[in-house]
C-alpha cells in the first residue's frame, strides 16, 4: 500500500510515504532501543501507532490486525508516542524567538486585522475512561471524564505551546495560571517582543495573547469586553478578537478531524493518554509545515467570504459537530489580580479605541 497506493496510505496514516520515511528516520534510534523481538521493527511500531492515532479503535482490534499481543500493542503505542514527543517537540514545538514572535504577530495582523496578537489560547477536554480511585477529579461540566489540553497556536494553525493532563474538573483559567507558561508570563520571564506602536498609529501597545471570557484580563492577555449592551467600538473590538481567536478553534478542529483517536474515549492509562495527545500535536505541526495543503485543504478550515468580513465555516465543524468526546474547556468569568486588572484595563481601552479609529469597522 505504501508504494502502490499513496492515496490510501495517506488515509491510513494521515501522511504521504515520504513523510512516513522522514519520521521513521528520526524515531528509529529510540524505537530500536525498545525492540525485544525481530518482527517488532521500528516501521511496524510507527505504522501501528499512526493507525491508532488516525482512526482510533481499541488495542484489541490493533492486536488482531497486527497479530501481536494486547499488552504489546499497549507498550508499543506508549513507547512510540513518547519517542515522537521526545524527538519532534524540540524541532516542531520549540519556543519562538523574539523575531519569530513578531513574524507571528504580522500574520495575525495581515489575516485577521488584529495587530500585536501573538497567539490564540483555549482549552479542550479529551474524553477518557474513569481512572481508578480518582473520584470526581476528572469529571467535567459535560458529565464526562476527561483531561484538559490547554494550548496556544499561531496564525498558521500550528501549536506554539501546550499543557496536557490537568483534571477535567478544572477551569481553563486555573489550568493556565498554574502552568509553566502562565507562571513565566506573570513573572515576565518569557521573551516577548517589546512594547511597540500599532500600525498606522503613534499609540504604543504591548504584544499579547487572545482568549475568550474564561481567561483573565492581563497586560499580555486580551479577552472580550463582558456584557451585551456594548458601544459600537467595543462590539467591533469583540468581533475582531473573536475572529482572531477562531484560529485556535480551527487548530483544535484540524487536530480532531485528522486524528480520530479523539472521536471516542481513550481507553488507556492517563500516562498513555497524555503521550497520545503530545504525539498528535507534534505530528500536526510537522504535517502542517511539511505538507500544508495536503494535511489541511483550504476547505477544511474557516475562511472569509468574498465580502471580506463574513466567516465561512470549515468542513471540520461538520465532521465533529455531534462529537461529545471533543469539548471546549470549562468556562467561567475569571477573576484576576487587581493590579493586573487596572493596568490591563487601560491598555484594553486604548487597544479598542485605536483599533476602530485606525482601521474602521470592517
Amino acid at each position: 500500500m505504501k508504494t502502490k497506493d499513496p492515496e490510501m496510505f495517506f488515509k491510513y496514516t494521515r501522511m504521504l510515504p515520504d513523510q512516513f520515511d522522514s519520521i521513521l528516520c528520526l524515531l528509529k534510534p529510540k524505537l530500536l532501543k525498545h525492540s525485544r523481538r525481530e518482527y517488532l521493527s521500528p516501521a511496524l511500531k510507527l505504522a501501528m501507532t499512526l493507525k491508532f492515532l488516525a482512526h482510533g479503535g481499541s488495542f484489541q482490534s490493533l492486536s488482531w490486525e497486527f497479530r501481536v499481543g494486547h499488552s504489546t500493542v499497549s507498550k508499543v503505542i506508549f513507547e512510540t508516542c513518547t519517542a515522537i514527543w521526545d524527538t519532534m517537540q524540540p524541532i516542531y514545538l520549540k519556543s519562538p524567538t523574539e523575531q519569530e514572535w513578531i513574524n507571528i504577530s504580522h500574520q495575525f495582523s495581515n489575516r485577521w486585522n488584529f495587530p500585536h496578537t501573538l497567539v490564540a489560547i483555549d482549552g479542550k477536554h479529551v474524553h477518557i475512561q474513569c481512572p481508578l480511585n480518582s473520584g470526581s477529579l476528572y469529571y467535567n461540566y459535560k458529565n464526562h471524564f476527561s483531561i484538559i489540553l490547554l494550548a496556544c497556536c499561531d496564525a498558521d494553525y500550528k501549536f506554539i505551546w501546550a499543557d496536557i493532563g490537568a483534571y477535567g474538573s478544572e477551569h481553563d483559567a486555573s489550568v493556565f495560571r498554574r502552568s509553566q507558561m502562565g507562571k513565566q508570563l506573570d513573572e515576565g520571564s518569557v521573551q516577548l517582543p517589546k512594547v511597540d506602536q500599532l500600525p498606522s498609529s503613534n499609540v504604543e501597545m504591548p504584544y499579547f495573547f487572545v482568549g475568550d471570557e474564561a481567561f483573565p484580563l492581563k497586560p499580555y492577555l486580551m479577552r472580550p469586553y463582558p456584557g451585551r449592551q456594548l458601544t459600537e467600538q467595543k462590539s467591533v473590538f469583540n468581533y475582531r478578537l473573536s475572529r482572531a481567536r477562531r484560529v485556535i478553534e480551527n487548530s483544535f478542529g484540524i487536530l480532531a478531524s485528522r486524528w480520530r483517536v479523539y472521536r471516542s474515549p481513550l481507553l488507556c492509562s492517563i500516562k498513555t493518554t497524555e503521550a497520545v495527545v503530545k504525539a498528535t500535536i507534534c505530528l500536526h505541526n510537522y504535517l502542517k509545515t511539511d505538507a500544508p495543503t495536503t494535511y489541511v485543504p483550504p476547505t477544511l478550515i474557516d475562511s472569509l467570504k468574498d465580502d471580506g468580513g463574513t466567516n465561512r465555516d470549515g468542513e471540520w465543524r461538520e465532521i465533529i459537530q455531534n462529537d461529545t468526546n471533543w469539548q471546549s474547556g470549562s468556562k467561567y468569568i475569571s477573576q484576576c489580580n487587581y493590579g493586573f486588572e487596572r493596568q490591563a484595563s487601560r491598555i484594553f481601552d486604548i487597544r479598542c479605541w485605536s483599533s476602530v479609529m485606525a482601521n474602521g469597522i470592517c
